[in-house]
């Protein structure tokens, strides 16, 4: 909460006098003629982030400034004096709203400026510049709406939270290409309306998705294959899991035959351990230890082997390829038995005493998550 405090004001208010008639310079005196009216101006900021991952993991003081930075934002407002002195409450803030807010698309770009008084900072003004009109926005709202609320309908339908994130990670891999050349990649536009994106644009619309859905959700931002990269973290039943739809579309991945436009579950609320192997995250907030297997699409579809049973593997090779299902994936507890399951299954050709009359056979070894996926 912030309060007017009139003898601040009175005391910059004569201070400006006294600048004026030594001759200090412009821009320190229309600084300081700019604090006095900005304190006159102030007034409670409400927090409407309780519900937000990143927001509580802040201090009091940081959490005050987040809630500024969001209300300007939200308003559209193009400047706004922060209640902090501290640059890096700036830079912190603003990264965690991006975190928590997959929905904003509207923001350019921002700058801060420290104001000086005698040496000594004694304010932060937030700048924004916007992408569009308020109007054109509003326009870009309710063009989206009727697609989101075809998602929130479908989420609405679901018995769980894991079912949540399991229609929605495969609805948006189907509906949404990966395509770097998509217009508004890196926000919900381009998932929303463009129905092309990158991960950017994947992770933003997952997040915003889940949290409408009364599941919290952020976006991790970091490093994978190299190159700049960004994901998910979720809360189901009370654990935090990671999802990465991107890796979750095998058109991203570059994937060929029977593979290409097929899904990936193996990045479907994987555990911290797991996600490591080959992402990196990058972010300045604290990430919950994610190590809870409960909620992941293989434990959950009882397709995860943590021992060597070829009678149970290939049962549920049977059951798909009977069902004429495209494919089936099966995890193990390690690579020596994914290996196995590969020698035993493909190289031996065993697949044959549990799919009568198969002929040919497509796969797909992931040696990091340790998946023997086959294409029928």
């Amino acid at each position: 909460m912030i309060r007017t405090n009139k003898w601040k004001k009175l005391c910059l208010i004569l201070l400006s006098a006294v600048l004026l008639s030594v001759g200090c310079g412009k821009e320190e005196l229309a600084d300081v003629i700019d604090l006095a009216v900005s304190e006159n101006e102030r007034s409670e900021v409400v927090c409407v982030s309780s519900d937000r991952y990143v927001h509580n993991t802040l201090n009091e003081d940081q959490q005050i400034v987040y809630d500024e930075m969001l209300g300007a934002i939200m308003n559209m407002e193009e400047i706004v004096r922060l209640s902090t002195t501290d640059e890096s409450d700036v830079k912190r803030c603003y990264d965690a709203i991006c975190a928590d807010y997959g929905e904003i698309f509207w923001v350019d770009q921002c700058s801060y400026r420290q104001i000086l008084l005698f040496g000594r900072a004694c304010a932060v003004n937030f700048t924004v510049k916007y992408a569009y009109t308020p109007e054109e926005v509003e326009n870009y709202k309710k063009q989206m709406q009727p697609v989101i609320d075809g998602y929130l309908e479908r989420l609405e339908e679901c018995e769980s939270d894991y079912e949540k994130t399991e229609v929605l990670y495969r609805k948006l891999i189907r509906e949404v290409d990966y395509d770097m050349s998509a217009e508004n990649n890196q926000n919900i536009l381009s998932v929303f309306l463009g129905k092309k994106t990158v991960c950017q644009g994947y992770a933003c619309a997952m997040q915003y998705l889940l949290q409408q859905s009364g599941i919290p959700c952020v976006i991790v931002t970091g490093i994978a294959q190299g190159q700049p990269h960004a994901w998910n973290m979720a809360m189901l039943d009370g654990d935090y899991y990671y999802i990465d739809v991107t890796w979750g579309n095998t058109d991203f991945l570059g994937e060929s035959g029977n593979a290409a436009g097929s899904i990936n579950y193996g990045y479907l609320n994987i555990t911290s351990e797991e996600l490591l192997i080959n992402h990196q995250p990058k972010v300045d907030f604290p990430l919950s230890i994610c190590d809870s297997t409960e909620n992941n699409y293989y434990v959950k579809k009882k397709l995860y082997f943590d021992s060597w049973d070829p009678n149970a593997i290939g049962a549920k090779i049977a059951r798909a390829f009977e069902k004429d299902k495209d494919s089936i994936s099966v995890k193990l507890a390690d690579g020596e038995m994914l290996t196995r399951a590969k020698s035993y299954f493909i190289d031996e050709q065993h697949i044959t005493d549990y799919c009568v009359g198969i002929s040919q056979i497509y796969y797909v070894q992931d040696t990091e998550l340790h998946i023997l996926t086959i294409y029928f």
